[in-house]
């Protein structure tokens, strides 16, 4: 399967360049007789950069054709198929006048408007227009669902930590009985008691969320750095780590909720305290 591209187009708009892992996008803009050719096409044929190739077309007609670069998308079932060509020489390949196109590709600086824009082209135009999210749906669900997978199983990592810090306050307390009948007898109010404690458990979120951060900044640099290469990411080289400083400000929010909620009930617990009934059974 032959595409005719405007090519430096492609390379500026869908990051073609990325996946060229022989020669580039210019050479193909140079050479009106040249292909971009698939690196599994190219493995079975046993071909490289500067061999030359011919194609047929289904008329019969032959063209030979010069391979100016090799691209890898990761996709066996498109390397092992799909190349690029200049559109003008699809154009001449076809037997067509410089006005043949069959398919426009259109890119979004949000890719959310691409359902709505579809769905307006193909009323106003009379044409067949699949946005992204439906091309690749079956890739958006997975995605989804890995998503989901990976909240549930920090959220839950939580919620441990939280019963952790709730069972440490509880016991807390009760190491503390009398000191609390003490601060109450000298003029402590239940709610002052109820906040000491409260405030007791945000301090150990917080330094636990910094420490967690930190730890949790420098494995992931170290991953970061580790050696990863596969065909199917051709141009990634170690383990791709994503850096967004919103994850981190989530990760700290959860934190200093879990550990809030954590220790609210066993401070309700220690401003009920009767300091009276405490310091009689001493």
């Amino acid at each position: 399967m032959v595409y005719g591209v405007n090519i430096l187009d492609e390379e500026r708009l869908f990051n073609m360049s990325d996946y060229i892992v022989q020669g580039s996008a210019r050479a193909l803009k140079n050479n009106q007789n040249g292909i971009l050719l698939g690196a599994g096409i190219a493995a079975k044929m046993a071909v490289k950069v500067g061999d030359k190739i011919q194609i047929s077309t289904v008329g019969g007609g032959i063209f030979p054709l010069q391979i100016v670069g090799i691209y890898q998308s990761g996709l066996a079932e498109i390397d092992d198929k799909q190349s690029y060509v200049n559109l003008v020489t699809a154009q001449r390949i076809l037997g067509e006048s410089r006005d043949y196109i069959t398919d426009i590709n259109v890119k979004l600086y949000d890719i959310e408007l691409a359902a709505p824009m579809a769905a307006r082209l193909q009323r106003q135009f009379n044409i067949r227009a699949i946005d992204i999210k439906s091309a690749n749906a079956q890739f958006e669900t997975g995605t989804s669902i890995r998503n989901l997978i990976t909240y549930a199983v920090s959220i839950t990592l939580l919620v441990v930590a939280g019963f952790g810090i709730y069972n440490i306050l509880n016991m807390v307390i009760y190491e503390k009985m009398n000191d609390i009948a003490i601060l109450k007898a000298t003029g402590f109010s239940g709610r002052d008691v109820k906040w000491i404690f409260i405030l007791q458990a945000v301090a150990i979120g917080f330094v636990g969320g910094v420490i967690g951060l930190v730890a949790g900044y420098f494995f992931s640099v170290l991953i970061d750095h580790s050696p990863f290469e596969t065909d199917a990411l051709p141009t990634i080289k170690t383990f791709p780590v994503n850096f967004n400083p919103v994850y981190y400000v989530i990760g700290m929010v959860f934190a200093m909720i879990s550990t809030f909620f954590a220790g609210y009930l066993p401070a309700l617990r220690a401003e009920r305290i009767d300091p009276v009934e405490i310091l009689r059974g001493q």
